[in-house]
């Protein structure tokens, strides 16, 4: 992973990284007769292409979980955070396409794919259930801090949303998250990170402020080794279960 290095690559990335149009995916249905209940958009971290999913065990683990799911790789490099088009064209290019016959969304993203994931939900949020942010890189160390130094995300005072730039998409993003988990009735947050991760700083402050059964950590760094324990630990919640459980008999949220 590139993580060191992601905000260098995001300037870098409008002239060196490639943006193609239409995103493309890569779908894994579901086992067995019929459409899944549920869609499942996978994200790559930065660095990473889609198929990296299906070599680190991802697409496999979930299609083992027993759960009704459509898996549907997008190959969401970091062009398109870079020319600010990563919502418009998952909308476009990989949601539109893949929702039709499935009743729930969930998005799964790791690293740069994890801010993804907030990223297009905080767009739209009408047509996402919930999400998996796997060590998600949440912006720079100065803004976490300010919010951490608040007394947390709840405490912290958001700005008004305002069409997203390359200037203000950090706090707009960090806005978001404090109005959703404020009013605890947005598309479920299920956040997972090693203990010793570069980012377990500000994925701390986002799990300070959600609910202690939507927060995972595993010892370990910004790694895959990780992520699919993390995985395997989120495969088990009760909100992913009550929306993609096969029978449609699964708990409650």
């Amino acid at each position: 992973m590139l993580l060191r290095y992601l905000p260098v690559l995001l300037l870098l990335a409008c002239r060196l990284a490639p943006a193609p149009v239409p995103m493309a995916r890569a779908v894994a249905p579901v086992s067995g007769d019929g459409p899944a209940r549920c869609l499942m958009v996978l994200l790559p971290g930065g660095g990473d292409r889609m198929e990296k999913f299906a070599e680190e065990g991802f697409v496999a683990a979930i299609r083992a979980s027993g759960l009704s799911i459509t898996v549907v790789s997008a190959d969401a490099t970091v062009g398109y955070y870079a020319r600010g088009i990563l919502g418009e064209r998952l909308e476009r290019d990989v949601l539109v396409p893949s929702r039709p016959g499935h009743e729930h969304v969930w998005l799964l993203g790791v690293s740069m794919g994890g801010l993804g994931t907030v990223h297009y939900t905080q767009q739209y949020p009408e047509h996402v259930d919930g999400i998996m942010a796997l060590a998600p890189y949440l912006g720079r160390h100065r803004l976490v801090a300010e919010i951490q130094d608040a007394g947390g995300l709840a405490r912290w005072k958001p700005d008004a949303p305002a069409p997203l730039t390359r200037k203000n998409y950090q706090r707009q993003l960090w806005s978001w998250l404090h109005r959703t988990t404020a009013a605890g009735d947005g598309p479920v947050i299920l956040l997972g990170y090693g203990t010793d991760d570069a980012l377990a700083f500000a994925d701390g402050v986002l799990a300070e402020a959600l609910a202690k059964d939507r927060v995972f950590t595993r010892p370990g760094k910004h790694d895959w080794p990780v992520w699919r324990a993390l995985l395997a630990d989120m495969l088990r919640h009760p909100a992913l279960i009550a929306s993609c459980a096969a029978d449609g008999g699964g708990e409650g949220q």
